[in-house]
């Protein structure tokens, strides 16, 4: 029970860095370099979101 709990935290913790993420590479305009670096820090958490190990 205890484990369903801390997987659902875990899951919603990278939720909420993936869309912050996301929000921030939406709204980058000036550099393209930061843009790949959001795009390369996504990559983890989308593929713990779709449990990929």
């Amino acid at each position: 029970m205890i484990a369903k709990i801390i997987m659902i935290i875990y899951y919603l913790i990278c939720l909420f860095f993936t869309i912050i993420t996301i929000k921030n590479l939406i709204e980058e305009k000036t550099s393209k370099d930061k843009v790949v670096l959001y795009l390369i820090t996504l990559i983890p958490f989308i593929a713990r979101l779709l449990r990929f190990k």
